[in-house]
């Protein structure tokens, strides 16, 4: 049964808590040829078994292409867990259109290889952000090697082709993938690209994120999650 959490009420936390919750679930996947972020989004444990399965959800780009390599990484900062994981182990999804930049891969293991974590819950289909809102989110740069930072920045505005958000903030390659949070605890997207506008250039460019609500629709319309009240 795959879980995830849920908040129990709409407390305002301070970011030192949301960003070491995110630093629980958020892991560098490094590959041969590339790295990026990923972060757990739900776990399920086999009944009268020690195999577990993880579904972690990143851009699609950070893993379109993932299964053509044998084996990469999943690194993990504040315990410095690294897990070697087979592709020939994991299965790949996107989610949404072509255009919409989100994809989870699910990974299976066993014993206490990567421990059951706590998790940020992720935000429905009915329930967005709002204009304005402060938002933070947690990654893996690649010119710090495998050194994470944590981001803050506002939701400037929404972005209709393809759906997203455009957040006044910051990231870096290594950064796609990672997860976006509000100051209530909720996954509310997924660090995409860098935007600019190319015939504004002297317009500063903004964050592009894809909304978390097709992670949520997904498990728990498609795959039958089972939704954990927890705090952080």
């Amino acid at each position: 049964m795959l879980m995830m959490s849920e908040s129990i009420n709409n407390k305002r936390y301070e970011w030192w808590d949301v960003a070491e919750k995110l630093a629980r679930q958020s892991f560098q996947l490094r590959r041969e040829s590339s790295l990026g972020t990923a972060f757990m989004a739900s776990q399920a444990f086999e009944h009268k078994s020690k195999n577990r399965h993880y579904c972690f959800a990143t851009a699609w780009h950070v893993i379109d292409d993932i299964l053509e390599d044998q084996k990469f990484i999943l690194f993990r900062h504040h315990d410095k867990l690294a897990v070697s994981c087979s592709t020939d182990r994991i299965m790949t999804a996107r989610l949404g259109p072509e255009a919409f930049d989100l994809g989870f891969f699910f990974f299976r293991t066993r014993d206490n290889l990567l421990p059951p974590e706590q998790m940020m819950p992720v935000r429905g289909l009915k329930t967005f952000p709002s204009l304005g809102e402060d938002l933070g989110w947690y990654g893996y740069p690649g010119s710090l090697e495998s050194t994470p930072i944590f981001c803050r920045g506002t939701l400037a505005s929404f972005k209709t082709k393809p759906h997203c958000y455009l957040i006044n903030g910051i990231a870096y390659p290594g950064m796609s993938g990672s997860a976006i949070a509000d100051q209530f605890g909720w996954v509310i997207g997924v660090v995409s690209e860098w935007w600019e506008d190319p015939n504004l250039p002297k317009i500063p460019g903004m964050l592009q994120a894809a909304p978390s609500a097709m992670i949520r629709h997904v498990l728990e319309d498609r795959l039958g999650a089972r939704i954990l009240e927890n705090e952080l």
